[in-house]
């Protein structure tokens, strides 16, 4: 908030009557600092978005865990195709109830914290094109975030395409309700199209499946796995961008009418979505989950049509847990006592969820990768998910910790340290992450 302007002095004496009272020339807005927006305290920030970013990083542990198997061949879903009994029915679970459910959860969430951040510069009077350099700054940073991603741990990082997607999405921040929606319906079906392509191509071709799900968990080699992370992170990003935005989109229209931060005002249209959506991702999910837990054998065209709706119902999946949470935050309060030691763990991870994401390449990467511990030989995928979910819980313990201790993440507060860099004695408070 500016502080207003000292009262004008008194003249010493009166003005002349044939003489008019000079006017104050107007002042240049455009030499005016625009209004800085601090950051909002953990305890005041809204609960069902970081409860649901909470929820998605357990989804995106178990969603990833696959990956960073070195068992060789692989089929429908990137699954290896000689598991057991047991990993292929966890591998048909995990694929009807996380795989391309929770992603696209996280990015939806992004997509509502840009209009978080929209609405509340337009709220403090910051003015639009101040607001566009910092949405731009804040996707560039975490595109970069996301390349060191991939240079140090993990070509499967996420964060260099939500970088590129937040830098589209800037683009049409402002236009009406019915751009956003059409926009995200016409790209929607575009990206299932890309995922029933992979399908059909490993069933059309088996060979093509006789690598790793990760060509850098093929190599014990350091300095091999670095070149193939930067080749697969290159080629990834602009895909998982395209393949982020629709819901990135649908979280600005979500965030227009604070549908997570007011969950109360909304709770019939958060449990429809919750109840319809969570209907659609398991029936449009099924068909793809038996082929790929190996209960059927799909054709080419079969792999393509259940990749495709797999993938665009997936959506819905990702949209109605979000919903979901918010149904559940109406219903339990928001306050510490009535959220419970599991809400609070969630929000904790929630509103660390850079840090929590990065941690989990790091558990994930350096035990099992063939280049570093090389644990991840042998494995299964019922263990590597048991896995994914001990890490995730480590990332709920870090994430408390840092709660009770009344701090940031480490990686939130490097990220603000790029975006708005150090700050200064008496320099006004960098805006709300």
């Amino acid at each position: 908030m500016t502080t207003p302007p000292p009262p004008p002095l008194l003249p010493t004496a009166p003005p002349a009557p044939t003489s008019p009272v000079p006017h104050a020339p107007p002042v240049d807005a455009h030499r005016v600092a625009p209004p800085r927006v601090g950051p909002v305290p953990t305890a005041q920030r809204a609960v069902a978005p970081d409860l649901a970013r909470g929820l998605a990083l357990l989804g995106i542990a178990i969603a990833n865990s696959v990956v960073h198997l070195s068992t060789g061949a692989i089929g429908l879903g990137f699954r290896p195709v000689d598991g057991s009994a047991l990993d292929r029915a966890v591998d048909g679970v995990v694929s009807l109830l996380v795989d391309h459910r929770t992603m696209p959860m996280f990015a939806l969430l992004y997509g509502y914290g840009i209009g978080v951040v929209v609405r509340r510069r337009a709220a403090a009077g910051v003015p639009w094109a101040a607001c566009r350099t910092d949405l731009l700054r804040r996707a560039t940073v975490l595109l970069a975030v996301g390349a060191a991603h991939v240079v140090l741990l993990f070509e499967g990082d996420i964060l260099g395409a939500y970088g590129l997607a937040g830098l589209l999405a800037v683009a049409l921040v402002r236009v009406p309700d019915r751009a956003l929606l059409v926009t995200a319906a016409l790209v929607l079906p575009l990206t299932g199209l890309l995922n029933g392509l992979l399908g059909s191509v490993l069933v059309l071709d088996p060979s093509l499946g006789s690598a790793d799900a990760l060509a850098s968990t093929s190599t014990g080699s350091p300095l091999v796995a670095l070149g193939m992370r930067l080749l697969g992170g290159l080629a990834a990003a602009p895909v998982g961008a395209f393949m982020a935005l629709p819901l990135v989109l649908a979280g600005l229209w979500a965030a227009r009418r604070e549908l997570l931060e007011r969950p109360a005002d909304h709770v019939r249209l958060l449990r429809r979505t919750a109840v319809v959506g969570l209907t659609v991702s398991v029936l449009g999910g099924a068909p793809f989950a038996t082929a790929v837990a190996r209960l059927r054998e799909p054709s080419v065209l079969d792999a393509f049509g259940s990749g495709t709706l797999h993938l665009v119902t997936g959506a819905a999946g990702g949209v109605a847990f979000a919903a979901l949470v918010g149904w559940v935050v109406v219903a339990r309060g928001t306050t510490p006592a009535t959220l419970g030691p599991v809400g609070r763990a969630l929000r904790a991870v929630g509103a660390r969820s850079l840090t929590c994401y990065l941690l989990q390449s790091v558990l994930f990467v350096l035990p099992l990768a063939p280049w570093a511990g090389g644990l991840g030989a042998g494995l299964g995928t019922s263990q590597v998910v048991a896995w994914a979910v001990g890490v995730w819980l480590v990332t709920v313990v870090v994430a408390v910790r840092l709660e009770a201790a009344g701090r940031r993440g480490p990686a939130e507060s490097l990220y603000r340290r790029l975006v708005y860099g150090r700050p200064t004695v008496g320099s006004a408070p960098a805006p709300a992450a």
